[in-house]
């Protein structure tokens, strides 16, 4: 409930509660000293197939999930509650109003990770097999596709029971990426 309540501030007069969802600021990567994880396997024999852009990929992906995940995934969060609280109906005072910011946040924060979660999934060839040389690289790509899929929803006015597949899996990549301790130092 506290989620809830830090998320939607009453900003109306009395009797008519609106949601004050915060815009998420842009998030504009910087310079650090960071450096994969190569010590669980299979990751430390697939250490010589990184890039350097690979590198920078997760390091900036890292920095966006250290600055702004938490955050973001609070706004998912609250809104799933503030809606499940209005009975799934779209057409009560400012949920169509806190939909649209969380999914413009989603779809910021999608925006940031998409070239890097992409550039951090590889695909082999004959086979098709997906996997990433860095640990925790799919988990980044993953995470990406589920914020897509969570704002593609709230954009459809779907019920919040049809977006909580997508939230509840974006919860488990974005936790284990964090008690993975990857992003540590990014």
């Amino acid at each position: 409930m506290t989620v809830l309540a830090g998320l939607l501030l009453v900003t109306a007069a009395p009797g008519q509660a609106e949601p004050a969802t915060p815009t998420l600021p842009v998030f504009t990567p910087y310079p650090s000293d960071w450096q994969p994880d190569y010590r669980p396997f299979p990751y430390n024999l697939w250490q010589i197939r990184v890039t350097p852009q690979q590198i920078t990929a997760q390091r900036e992906s890292c920095q966006w999930i250290n600055a702004q995940y938490g955050d973001l995934m609070n706004q998912v969060y609250g809104f799933q509650h503030f809606l499940a609280d209005r009975g799934d109906n779209w057409s009560r005072p400012g949920v169509t109003e806190a939909g649209d910011i969380v999914a413009a946040n989603l779809d910021q924060s999608a925006a940031f990770l998409d070239p890097r979660a992409h550039t951090l999934f590889i695909v082999n060839y004959p086979d098709q097999s997906e996997y990433s040389p860095l640990f925790h690289g799919d988990s980044i790509y993953r995470l990406w596709y589920q914020f897509t899929q969570i704002s593609d929803k709230i954009t459809k006015r779907m019920p919040s029971g049809q977006i909580n597949a997508n939230i509840a899996t974006a919860n488990v990549y974005g936790r284990v990426i964090r008690d993975s301790a990857v992003c540590t130092g990014a």
